[in-house]
């Protein structure tokens, strides 16, 4: 009987051992469930405000995002890392304990958000095309170079023309006034009435022949003034549209590699620091706690 006892006595013991030990472990669960209740309450957004710190930082942060430069073409591919580094800073201070974050803040965060999303979506296309107006561009200057080398074509043939015709009715010309000089001194050299009238009536012919030949040398020079003024007009009409055309391009290209987004990019965190400002200035004052 007695080892009996003494065996219910030890389980007693044993169970009572056990009981404190369960009992321990529930006080320490309720131990650590009270300081997590406790960190909670010190983040009740209600009673708390943000430090000023928190608030400068954020705003510093969100200033530097605006101001930065990319360092090279294409810039569309610092888009996504600038975007995400911008939420980023945003989130961390919306999750911060002092933060209150009401429905006008989140409506013009995410009004801001869909403006840049968009703008750099057109950024992005903006430079996708740069490769379709350097295609462009060459093309223009290609032209280019054919129609000055076919200015320069035309413009050597019609002058070897003008030089060949003017050449031909020169020589015409020399001859028909040496022909006249010649027949002028047969004139007051004849004494016979008959052929002193032949030798005027050849000497009249030979007179508006030259006479004709003169004109004619004027009208061919006129004419091909006038085909070469035609044709360089022609010419700089041409390079003129083609140029602009070209300057234009240089225009764009240079608008791109500048990065378009830079002002984009300022003045969406500018409107992220406004709105964050605007926040502040509504935020529940700080309770003390003694009161």
């Amino acid at each position: 009987m007695c080892m009996s006892f003494g065996s219910k006595s030890g389980s007693k013991r044993n169970m009572g051992v056990k009981s404190q030990k369960r009992l321990g472990q529930k006080k320490g669960v309720i131990k650590k469930s009270g300081r997590v209740g406790a960190k909670y309450l010190r983040g009740d957004f209600s009673e708390t405000a943000p430090p000023q710190g928190v608030v400068e930082k954020t705003l510093a942060s969100i200033e530097r995002l605006g101001s930065q430069v990319f360092a090279l073409s294409p810039f569309s591919q610092y888009f996504d890392d600038w975007l995400m580094n911008l939420r980023r800073v945003v989130s961390d201070f919306e999750v911060f304990s002092g933060v209150t974050v009401d429905e006008a803040f989140v409506v013009e965060r995410e009004q801001v958000f869909l403006d840049i999303e968009a703008l750099l979506a057109d950024h992005r296309i903006q430079e996708s095309a740069v490769a379709d107006v350097e295609k462009m561009l060459y093309e223009l200057n290609h032209e280019l170079r054919v129609i000055e080398g076919d200015y320069a074509d035309k413009s050597r043939v019609l002058n070897n023309k003008r030089n060949i015709d003017t050449q031909q009715l020169t020589n015409q010309i020399r001859v028909l006034e040496e022909e006249l000089h010649g027949q002028e001194s047969l004139k007051f050299g004849v004494f016979q009435f008959g052929a002193k009238k032949a030798a005027t009536e050849k000497l009249r012919q030979t007179q508006q022949s030259t006479t004709y030949a003169k004109k004619q040398l004027e009208t061919t020079l006129q004419t091909y003034t006038t085909e070469h003024n035609k044709l360089y007009e022609n010419y700089t009409a041409k390079k003129q549209e083609l140029t602009t055309k070209s300057e234009a391009l240089h225009k764009k290209i240079e608008q791109i590699e500048i990065d378009p987004s830079i002002e984009t990019r300022k003045d969406t965190c500018t409107r992220l620091n406004n709105a964050i400002n605007e926040l502040i200035k509504r935020q529940p004052t700080t309770t003390d706690p003694s009161n």
